[in-house]
């Protein structure tokens, strides 16, 4: 039993995530606005946001009062209601490539969903996915992420040796992707002169944001288009962390490269459980109740969550949120620039829908995995992240993963005044560290 309760301790039982391994868990006592109140009382910063859920704050009046209409209602009832479909209308309107949308319960879910569609639709079996971006911890995507113990070796015909990025996962599953380096048309190119007949399709996020911030090449995005239509497989833009936090139609509205799929998560509903599958009546017709594929869970589309997502796109829409949010970021970004020029530590920082990715270690804009594998500094951000962590009261500011960094989350309740004290709390830290320029 004290073991029991030991391990209850160590790891909680949300998710291995919260337990932040430079700092360890902390258990939340209150959340409000952009802030967390820790059990001794102690209110910190947050820079998580829920891993980026929490768009308009921990406890926005506009979930709170989705929440309040839904109660009168039988609000955990999951039945078809003109709410379900005002979200789907709604959905579809402001999303490009959505002519129809189907619920999920989660990233992972929809991820998982819409490569089986691709492999429903087309008869065949392989994915193509890009090294770094994650699609949540299903079995076969789980490969070549920063969770992998290494970056996979580059092969003579472009794509990379199969790392799985979590314990469990047979390799035989790796068998059905193909992971390639990030901005590399040569290796996606190649591929599908490899494995033309068997490519069901091609997986990404269209800004590359689990590992910092990484934007596409030019041309890139619809290169992928290019090939995908010419090959008959399907394009899924994954934009669990891109939709809805820059503009209402998501990435694929500002890159103008519209997907056969997508899959929506994260900012879709502001921090309640739901998540969506969008894409072309074509391939989505292949979902029963009108084809023989099957998208379904107990818990999917409860009213509460979609009364919450309606809610949300209803006060997106007028673009207000996300040019305050731009702002922000824009501050934030100049602020640590000339911080870390200050104290002449190379940095490469770029953001996207007030996620921002701060690459230590270059001032050269990184392109892949590869590149920021070799610049890091994992042992430095370590320490600057537990100093800011554990003395200087932020929640997960400028957190380490293990090659990589975890953009900075910002939120429509961050302040002006939050963020000009974040850059004065990392000048302070910075200047008690030596920074050696070392890859570590």
């Amino acid at each position: 039993m004290t073991a029991n309760i030991v391990e209850t301790r160590v790891g909680n039982v949300l998710a291995g995530w919260n337990h932040l391994t430079a700092v360890g868990s902390t258990q939340i006592r209150n959340a409000s606005g952009a802030r967390i109140q820790v059990a001794s009382g102690e209110w910190r910063d947050d820079y998580i946001m829920g891993w980026g859920s929490c768009f308009l704050g921990h406890d926005s009046p506009i979930i709170s009062e989705s929440i309040i209409q839904a109660l009168s209602v039988g609000f955990l009832q999951q039945y078809e209601t003109e709410k379900h479909q005002a979200l789907s209308e709604r959905f579809c309107a402001v999303v490009p490539c959505a002519e129809k949308l189907r619920l999920a319960n989660s990233g992972l879910e929809a991820t998982m969903y819409a490569t089986r569609i691709a492999r429903a639709v087309t008869g065949r079996r392989l994915i193509i996915k890009f090294e770094g971006h994650f699609h949540g911890l299903g079995d076969t995507l789980t490969w070549n992420v920063d969770s992998s113990p290494r970056s996979g070796a580059l092969r003579t015909s472009g794509e990379l040796e199969r790392v799985a990025g979590a314990v469990g996962v047979p390799d035989e599953l790796g068998l059905l992707t193909i992971p390639l380096p990030w901005n590399d048309a040569i290796a996606a190119r190649r591929a599908f002169e490899l494995y033309s007949g068997d490519i069901a399709g091609v997986i990404l996020e269209p800004v590359a944001l689990n590992i910092g911030c990484i934007r596409p090449e030019e041309g890139f995005l619809e290169l992928l288009r290019t090939l995908t239509t010419e090959h008959g497989a399907l394009l899924i833009f994954d934009e669990i962390l891109t939709g809805f936090r820059s503009n209402i139609g998501g990435a694929q509205k500002e890159y103008g490269v519209v997907p056969d799929i997508a899959t929506y998560g994260k900012a879709f509903g502001c921090g309640m459980p739901v998540a969506g599958i969008a894409g072309k009546a074509e391939f989505m017709d292949v979902i029963a109740p009108r084809g023989p594929l099957q998208v379904s869970g107990t818990n999917t589309g409860r009213y509460l969550s979609v009364s919450a997502a309606v809610s949300v796109i209803d006060h997106l829409e007028d673009g207000a949120v996300y040019r305050y949010i731009a702002s922000l970021e824009d501050q934030l970004k100049k602020g640590l620039r000339d911080i870390f020029a200050r104290h002449n530590i190379p940095c490469y920082i770029d953001g996207y829908g007030g996620r921002v990715g701060v690459h230590i270690g270059t001032s050269q804009r990184p392109r892949s995995m590869k590149d920021i594998e070799e610049t890091y500094p994992a042992k430095f951000a370590t320490r600057l992240f537990r100093l800011l962590s554990m003395e200087y009261g932020l929640y997960g500011f400028l957190m380490p993963l293990a090659y990589c960094p975890e953009p900075v989350t910002l939120s429509a309740a961050h302040t002006p005044e939050m963020i000009a004290t974040v850059c004065e709390r990392l000048d302070s830290a910075l200047g008690r560290l030596d920074y050696h320029g070392e890859g570590e």
